[in-house]
């Protein structure tokens, strides 16, 4: 079982003060990032071979792929998101060998793929918009590449020729009549054109000409109002807007996707597991990890624009949660399915190798990027710590290293610690993010094994606390002249909070004592299920009505819970141990509770997160 909250960062060893220990194989993030990679390297069965890769640019007869007339679609998002998260020598050269061969593949207008679809408006339907899709993957593919490679100008010019392509057809492909004719086409709809933003806003970048930003701003008004469309392309689509806002700062480019965001809060798309499903429908059945890895993204991006804490606590949300669960034993990511009561099995496990792995890779490479958050206070300058994954950050030249750790005396904590790696002779400001999922918060700071000063606490605000997704930020401000050396250990006591089908949030003492209440569990930014391979016998038939026992207050909570899983690799995850009682019968059983991304180390296979329950 392994699913923390971690950056993509190099782990350290250390011997930590106030009875702190340091813990191995806790990079969440780094080893998710590797079972993608042995994915691509060992599985067999689809092999990501050359032909494999390159079957939507080639287009051979002798090859045929699923999804092939989605032109470089596969092609696109593989040498886009390989990129980005290189191991060195050995990818760069499979990078390079690849892009020799797709290349050639262009055709004289600039198009990868079927050279005889006519692109005038009156034939314009799925099938143009299949290889708008996949150009517009390819794109990105093609200027992620350059990023890594920028000596090799054939790939700038193919990114242009293919840039002015879209150019060439935008007119006739932005059209009502083209809309209609697309609408309702799932992932062959109008979003297959909107997505092209985000390769022409890198475009714009990487050459300067501003015609290709100016046809990108174009395409969020252009993009249909949610209905039921995909949400892959609909949330890319707001993703490269964002990145058009990035480079611009034009504030009315911010409020269009805040809109968007708004109106899917309000519609109740966004899960209690913190994602969207595959598609804009309430009575949808799976989730998609490209809509999951675009949702963390554009969570991110916002949080980065605004500094709202509503965003990066939907980012927390969605990572700790429906992210991590989607992807599979194998490292793919893909498709989870859900009844009525959580994650199910489902015959043909969703594992989407022609999308989601590279994107859900593309994800977990970008969240380090957006850690690092200089603050100022008084005047004082210093950092941000978000406190929810780990990381390495630096204002200047002030420098430090968040960590996970575990507290030996106080097993049911979260704990950090923050190391001081260099500091400047002035005061400084280590800012301690407070999320509304902590029932305290504590800070102490030491050097050499000796303790500096005292401890000192904060609780969220009783606002933050109440909302499963918090609006008001809550800090806990150090100021001294730091040294480097000098460690703050952070402990933190999660709350165990509740939430109802509307997204009320309860608390421990709200439950009955008699009767029961269907509730989801979170415990601190966890949402907890049972899994079916770790309590074989609790979704026995009956199932639906099981009641689960709760303590009768947070002191004898802690009695219940541990953060150090006995599951290998298991290192500050929490398992909440409960009594319930059975739908079929009247004896007390056990159950264990563990985060729903547990499952992402094992087959499919139930995991509830719905369930009925009552203090004992």
């Amino acid at each position: 079982m392994r699913f923390f909250l971690t950056a993509f960062s190099v782990l350290y060893c250390l011997s930590l003060a106030s009875g702190a220990a340091a813990q191995s194989s806790s990079d969440w993030v780094a080893d998710s990032i590797e079972r993608v990679f042995q994915r691509f390297d060992e599985v067999q069965e689809p092999a990501f071979t050359d032909d494999f890769i390159l079957a939507d640019v080639k287009l051979d007869p002798e090859y045929p792929r699923r999804f092939d007339e989605f032109s470089g679609d596969i092609s696109g998002r593989f040498i886009g998101a390989v990129a980005m998260a290189s191991r060195g020598e050995e990818d760069d050269a499979r990078l390079q060998q690849l892009m020799e061969k797709i290349l050639p593949c262009q055709r004289e207008d600039g198009r990868f793929g079927n050279a005889s679809l006519s692109f005038d408006a009156a034939d314009i339907g799925p099938d143009q918009m299949a290889l708008l899709w996949g150009n517009g993957r390819l794109l990105v593919g093609l200027l992620e590449y350059a990023q890594r490679f920028p000596e090799e100008k054939a790939v700038i010019e193919a990114a242009v020729k293919l840039g002015d392509f879209l150019l060439k057809v935008f007119d006739e492909c932005a059209t009502e009549e083209v809309m209609a004719r697309v609408r309702g086409k799932a992932a062959n709809g109008f979003i297959c054109f909107t997505q092209f933003n985000e390769g022409l806003e890198l475009l714009a970048r990487a050459t300067g000409n501003e015609h290709y930003r100016d046809s990108a701003k174009k395409m969020e008004a252009l993009l249909e109002p949610r209905g039921v469309q995909h949400t892959h392309g609909y949330l890319t689509t707001l993703r490269g807007h964002m990145m058009i806002y990035e480079s611009t700062g034009d504030p009315a480019l911010l409020s269009a996707v805040e809109a968007r965001f708004d109106d899917m809060e309000a519609s109740g798309s966004i899960l209690i597991t913190g994602g969207l499903l595959e598609f804009f429908k309430e009575d949808y059945d799976r989730d998609e990890g490209c809509t999951e890895a675009d949702f963390l993204r554009l969570c991110l991006q916002l949080w980065r624009a605004t500094g709202k804490e509503q965003y990066l606590a939907r980012a927390e949300q969605c990572l700790n949660n429906i992210f991590y669960a989607n992807q599979f034993e194998t490292g793919d990511f893909g498709h989870r399915f859900f009844n009525n009561q959580g994650y199910i099995p489902h015959p043909g496990a969703g594992r989407a190798w022609w999308c989601c792995t590279m994107h859900g890779l593309r994800a977990l490479q970008d969240l380090h990027d957006y850690d690092i958050t200089p603050v100022e206070r008084d005047g004082k300058k210093g950092l941000y710590i978000a406190l929810w994954q780990e990381t390495a950050c630096e204002d200047g030249d002030f420098r430090a290293k968040v960590e996970r750790v575990i507290l030996p005396e106080k097993p049911y904590m979260l704990a950090f610690q923050i190391e001081v790696i260099d500091a400047p002779q002035d005061t400084r400001v280590l800012s301690l993010r407070v999320p509304g999922w902590a029932k305290d918060l504590s800070a102490t700071v030491s050097l050499d094994g000796r303790t500096v000063g005292n401890t000192i606490s904060q609780q969220p605000s009783a606002e933050a606390a109440s909302q499963l997704i918090s609006r008001s930020i809550s800090s806990l401000d150090l100021e001294r002249v730091w040294q480097a050396g000098e460690r703050v250990t952070v402990g933190i006591e999660c709350a165990l909070r509740f939430a109802d089908r509307q997204g009320q949030v309860h608390l421990l003492d709200g439950l009955p004592e008699n009767g029961a209440e269907e509730r989801a569990v979170f415990f601190g930014p966890w949402l907890l299920g049972v899994d079916a391979h770790r309590n074989p016998m609790f979704h026995g038939e009956p199932y639906s009505k099981n009641i689960l026992l709760l303590p009768k207050d947070q002191e004898e909570l802690r009695k219940h819970v541990s953060m150090h899983s006995d599951l290998p690799g298991a290192v500050q995850a929490p398992e909440v141990t409960l009594s319930y009682i059975h739908d079929g019968f009247p004896d007390r059983c056990t159950a264990t509770l563990q985060p729903v991304a547990a499952q992402n180390a094992r087959p499919q296979t139930t995991v509830s997160y719905w369930h009925w329950m009552r203090r004992q």
